[in-house]
Parts: structure tokens; C-alpha cells; sequence
């Protein structure tokens, strides 16, 4: 058994990729038809601008602080590679994430997991990435932070996994070594990598949605489906 178990947030503890689907579908089917451009064809063009984006920035910087900002600029290039106007790309951008906000859930087996591990009398800790504003958002909405005894947000560290420093930071703070600590989350690189370079425990939670390639650099310390199967990961250990 660990002395400590930490979260990723996003896919792991809520159904963002669900939520940002819904939330592009809603704005290209309302956007297509004011530009003259079917709506999965807008949505594609979209996907290829993100793709390209993400090519160019380093592993998840694209997820820090500016990321409406840099949504605008990305749907302003997919407007301009079809020859569309692209003067609505702030809007489109604000529209995708009120819609997507609305649209964001816990996964059923989210807290049930928590309440286990903390009776187990484990600490308990979330580790995400991303802008303060929106991480302290879905905290706060979801009430997360009653079951923590620590949260790290990106935006508020001043670092991001896979920086070790992230995890160093959430172990101080529940007073465990790198050997009695496991730490879940679905990005091979944020949070297997970043956990497994600290001496974490690295458990890759894949959703049904995510597939480990045979030629993948990283290598999961357990890999698990869905969270309700942690408990008896640790049996396993």
C-alpha cells in the first residue's frame, strides 16, 4: 500500500474529452451555416490547426496560461485556411468554453474512488495543469477540495508536470517519500513520465480511449482502465 495517492484532473477525475466534443460540435454546427462551410468540415479544419499547434509547442504547454487566447489564434487559422472570415474567432473561442463548462462532469466512479482511498487512510493529493482560474473553477465546482490534502494547479505553482518540481512540492506537502507514492493520470507524458522522473509510481488511466503503442518512449509502473479498479491495484502491488 502507498502512504499517497494523487490525481491528474482532466480525464481522470473529469470527463473533459467529452465535454470539449460537445462543446465543438455545438459551435461548428451554429458557426458552418453562418460561413457558407459544413460543420464537419469547419470541425476538421479545427483538428488540423490544433494538431499543428500542439507539433509546435513543447509536451503540454499548450494547456498553460493563455490557452483562450491561443484557442482564438488556432480557430483563426482554421477560418483563414478555408478562406472564411476569421474575425469571429474570439467569439467562436468564448462560446467553446462557456459551452464547454457547461458540459463538464466528474466520471461516475470519480469520488466514490477518493472516499476509498482516503479510508484506506491514505493522503490524498490533485496535481493538474493548466490555467488557475479554470483549475480552482472545477475544484470548487465539483468540490474536490474537501477530499485533498493537497492541491497543486499550474497556474498558481508556476510549474506544470512533467516538471518534477510538481511532484516534489505535492509530496512535502503530505509528508511522503517518492517510494511510498502512486500518482494517476491519463497523459503518458504530464503524468506518467513527470511521476515515474520523480521516483513516483506511475499509474496510466486510459478511459476505454487511449491506446499504449508498442513503440511508446514512456512505460506505465500499472495501467488501469477506469479508477474503480485502483483498490485492487494496490493489492497487487
Amino acid at each position: 500500500m502507498p502512504r499517497a495517492v494523487f490525481f491528474d484532473m482532466d480525464d481522470t477525475l473529469v470527463d473533459d474529452t467529452r465535454a470539449t466534443a460537445v462543446a465543438w460540435d455545438t459551435v461548428c454546427r451554429d458557426l458552418g451555416p453562418r460561413l457558407g462551410i459544413e460543420p464537419e468540415k469547419l470541425r476538421q479544419a479545427i483538428r488540423r490547426e490544433v494538431a499543428a499547434f500542439r507539433k509546435v509547442e513543447p509536451p503540454v504547454r499548450h494547456q498553460r496560461v493563455g490557452v483562450d487566447e491561443s484557442r482564438a489564434i488556432v480557430v483563426g487559422k482554421a477560418l483563414r485556411a478555408g478562406g472564411l472570415d476569421d474575425s469571429l474567432a474570439t467569439q467562436v473561442s468564448h462560446d467553446y468554453a462557456r459551452i464547454k463548462r457547461e458540459h463538464l462532469r466528474p466520471f461516475d466512479d470519480a469520488f466514490s474512488t477518493i472516499e476509498s482511498v482516503r479510508a484506506a487512510g491514505l493522503r490524498v493529493g490533485l496535481i493538474t495543469n493548466g490555467p488557475a482560474e479554470t483549475g480552482r473553477d472545477k475544484i470548487d465546482r465539483f468540490g474536490f477540495g474537501r477530499y485533498m490534502d493537497v492541491i497543486v494547479i499550474e497556474g498558481e505553482f508556476g510549474r506544470g508536470k512533467p516538471d518534477p518540481a510538481v511532484f516534489n512540492h505535492a509530496l512535502r506537502s503530505v509528508g511522503a517519500e517518492p517510494s511510498e507514492a502512486w500518482h494517476v493520470g491519463d497523459d503518458l507524458t504530464a503524468d506518467v513520465g513527470g511521476a515515474q522522473a520523480a521516483g513516483i509510481h506511475a499509474v496510466w488511466i486510459h478511459r476505454d480511449r487511449l491506446a499504449l503503442g508498442p513503440d511508446s518512449p514512456v512505460k506505465p509502473d500499472r495501467i488501469i482502465a477506469h479508477l474503480h479498479e485502483l483498490l485492487g491495484a494496490f493489492a497487487t502491488r
